[in-house]
């Protein structure tokens, strides 16, 4: 190639300035924006169901502990991956991270973050549950505060599950650790993303008495 040509050449692509590479540089990352967007939403909703399937796999685990033990497990306050208890008693009734180990379930939700775990005295008294009618003071609501679980002013809630969702800590309405009020709704991107389910008392004893465990 001559030489005034490759001159030519090397002028006119010197000819881009900064700013309209930078404009381009733009233009390009709001497209792969576009593209991974999409993506990361995809993985939530998978990540999401997987919680879900595993929070279902949890709750037949509890029944099934029930049927042996004739009582729901205490929750773990240590993270060993066993329930907190002595010979009588629970170490403590608050809220712990889900005994996986002796249920023989999952830790982790869809994040890889373990599931927490909330049940009553009345539900896990060792050595086994009371024959007196079993009360609990655990509470379900949304988020604008309508109750899903109370009829009668009692509650029908064995044990609460949860998972803390996306960001990993507990959101603003489930952060003390000693409530009994617990928030089941739908996933809000960084607005709300714990994901609850509970153990319906009625649905504990029913599995008891078919399974002549109870009274």
């Amino acid at each position: 190639m001559p030489v005034k040509k490759v001159n030519n050449v090397m002028k006119n692509f010197q000819g881009f300035s900064l700013i309209e590479m930078a404009i381009v540089l733009i233009i390009i990352g709001f497209f792969l924006g576009g593209l991974l967007t999409p993506l990361s939403a995809q993985r939530d909703r998978q990540q999401i169901k997987r919680t879900l399937k595993t929070l279902e796999e949890v709750k037949e685990a509890l029944l099934g502990f029930a049927v042996i033990h004739k009582r729901l497990p205490c929750s773990d306050r240590n993270g060993n991956g066993k329930e907190s208890k002595n010979i009588t008693d629970c170490e403590s009734n608050g809220e712990g991270y889900l005994p996986w180990k002796d249920l023989g379930v999952g830790r982790y939700d869809g994040w890889g973050k373990p599931f927490r775990y909330r049940t009553e005295a009345d539900f896990n008294e060792i050595p086994n549950i009371s024959k007196s009618i079993l009360m609990s003071g655990l509470r379900v609501k949304n988020r604008q505060d309508n109750n899903f679980t109370i009829v009668s002013s009692d509650s029908r809630v064995a044990a609460i599950i949860f998972s803390q969702g996306k960001n990993g800590v507990p959101d603003d309405d489930n952060a003390n650790l000693l409530m009994k009020t617990f928030v089941y709704d739908g996933y809000v991107e960084n607005e709300f993303d714990d994901i609850l389910t509970w153990l319906p008392r009625n649905t504990l004893m029913s599995r008891l008495i078919t399974a002549k465990r109870w009274p």
